[in-house]
C-alpha cells in the first residue's frame, strides 16, 4: 500500500504567544508520531515550520522537519513563508494540514484545516482593526476552500455550519490531548515552586493570557468577596499578556490575595494545577478549553464558564457558572474551597472522562481525518 504523505504547516506557531492552539498542535502531532511506526505505518508525517520551533518541541521526535530560514516573530513574514517556501516544499505531498487556522494564498495537494474558533467573526470587537479586517476576510475565505475543516469541539463544528454555511460532511471533530502524566487528587506542590515563590497553599488557580474575553474582572470581583470568608485564599494568575493585560493587572493588584506570576513553563503549571483547591475558568469565549482538561485530568476540580464549548468539556465533571454571575462564582469559589462530596464526585467523573483524550484515542481521530480528506477508507478512532 502506497503511503499516504502528509505534510504538517506548523508556521503558524509562536512558542509561547499563541496561547491554546500551539499545545493543540504539537501535542496531537506528537500522538500520531508515537503511533506511526507501529500502528499507523501507511501514514508519512513530515512537519514544516518557521526557524526555532523544533529546538522547542522536541517531543514530536521522529518526523522528518523543515524548518524555514526566518523566524516566526512577524505575522506578514509567516504569511510570506507560507505561500512560497512552504508551497514549493508542498509539491508531492498528497496532505498538507494546515493548523494556522487559515490557507496560504498559495498551496498544493488537499488542504485539511484546523480552525479553532470563530471568534473573529462572532466578537470582532476583542482584535485591533487591522486584524479584525484581514481575519474577517482570510477565515471565511480559508474554511470555504479547504478540502476538510477540522475543529477541537462539536461547538465550533455547528458554528461553521450555521456561520458559513460549511456542511458537516467536509467538518470533522477533533478534539486536543493532554501531555502529561496525571497527578493524584489532593497533591501538594509547594515544593516544587521556585525560592522565594509568592504561591501559598490553598490557592485557586485561572491559567489564561489577558485577553478580553477571558472575562479576569469577574473572578478578581469574586474572589475579593470569597476572600472575606476565607482570608487565606490565594487567586494564583498565569499567562502570556493579551490586549486586556494593563486592566486585568490593575485590578489584580487593587485586589488582595492575588498572585500573577505571567507566562509559566508546562512544567510549573503542572504543578500548579495538581496543588490548586479548584482550576477557575471563567471565559467567555472558548473553541474549547484546554486547560479545563489539564485540570480534569490532573485531579484538581474545575469551575468554567457556563458558555460557548466549555459546558461540551466540562458536562457533569466540574461545575458551570454564568460567565457573568460573580453572586454565583462566590459561591461557586466557596465550595471549591471546602471540598464537598459533590465536588469530589465531580473529580471522580471528570478523571473518566479525561481517558476519552488520551493520546492514543486523539492519534486515531486525526489520523481517521486524513484518511478521509485523501479519500482512503477511514478506520474507526480507538
Amino acid at each position: 500500500m502506497t503511503p499516504l504523505r502528509v505534510l504538517a504547516n506548523l508556521c503558524s506557531v509562536v512558542p509561547a504567544q499563541v496561547g491554546g492552539a500551539e499545545p493543540y498542535t504539537t501535542r496531537l502531532l506528537a500522538a500520531v508520531a508515537s503511533q506511526i511506526p507501529d500502528q499507523a505505518p501507511a501514514v508519512e508525517l513530515e512537519l514544516a515550520s518557521m526557524a526555532g520551533v523544533r529546538a522547542v518541541h522536541p517531543e514530536l521526535g521522529a518526523p522528518a522537519w523543515h524548518e524555514a530560514s526566518w523566524r516566526p516573530d512577524s505575522r506578514v513574514r509567516r504569511a510570506v513563508v507560507e505561500s512560497t517556501w512552504l508551497a514549493r516544499l508542498s509539491s508531492g505531498f498528497d496532505i498538507v494540514h494546515h493548523f494556522g487556522g487559515r490557507l496560504p494564498a498559495r498551496r498544493s495537494g488537499v488542504s485539511v484545516l484546523t480552525v479553532h474558533d470563530i471568534q473573529p467573526l462572532d466578537l470582532p470587537a476583542n482584535f485591533s482593526a487591522m486584524k479584525r479586517r484581514y481575519l474577517g476576510w482570510a477565515l471565511p475565505r480559508s474554511v470555504r476552500s479547504a478540502d476538510l475543516v477540522t475543529v477541537p469541539s462539536q461547538w465550533v463544528a455547528d458554528r461553521l455550519s450555521e456561520r458559513l454555511s460549511v456542511p458537516a460532511g467536509r467538518i470533522r471533530v477533533v478534539p486536543p490531548t493532554y501531555a502529561r502524566p496525571r497527578s493524584s487528587a489532593g497533591a501538594t506542590g509547594p515544593a516544587s515552586e521556585p525560592s522565594g515563590s509568592p504561591v501559598r497553599q490553598p490557592f485557586l488557580l485561572y491559567p489564561a493570557a489577558t485577553y478580553p474575553h477571558k472575562n479576569h474582572a469577574t473572578l478578581l470581583m469574586a474572589h475579593a468577596a470569597v476572600r472575606a470568608l476565607h482570608p487565606d485564599l490565594q487567586l494564583v494568575l498565569t499567562g502570556a499578556r493579551g490586549r486586556a493585560h494593563a486592566q486585568v493587572a490593575e485590578q489584580a493588584a487593587r485586589t488582595p490575595g492575588v498572585v500573577h506570576l505571567g507566562w509559566v513553563d508546562d512544567a510549573r503549571l503542572a504543578s500548579l494545577m495538581s496543588a490548586a483547591s479548584a482550576v477557575a475558568f471563567p471565559s467567555r469565549y472558548e473553541g474549547f478549553g484546554l486547560p479545563v482538561l489539564e485540570a480534569m485530568q490532573s485531579g484538581t476540580p474545575v469551575i468554567a464558564a457556563d458558555t460557548t464549548a466549555l459546558p461540551e468539556v466540562v458536562g457533569v465533571c466540574g461545575t458551570l457558572v454564568d460567565p457573568d454571575d460573580v453572586d454565583g462564582w462566590v459561591d461557586a469559589l466557596s465550595e471549591a474551597r471546602s471540598g464537598s462530596s459533590r465536588i469530589r464526585e465531580q473529580v471522580d467523573r471528570a478523571l473518566a472522562r479525561a481517558a476519552d483524550f488520551a493520546p492514543e484515542r486523539a492519534a486515531g481521530r486525526l489520523l481517521e481525518a486524513w484518511r478521509a480528506a485523501a479519500g482512503h477508507s477511514v478506520e474507526r478512532a480507538p
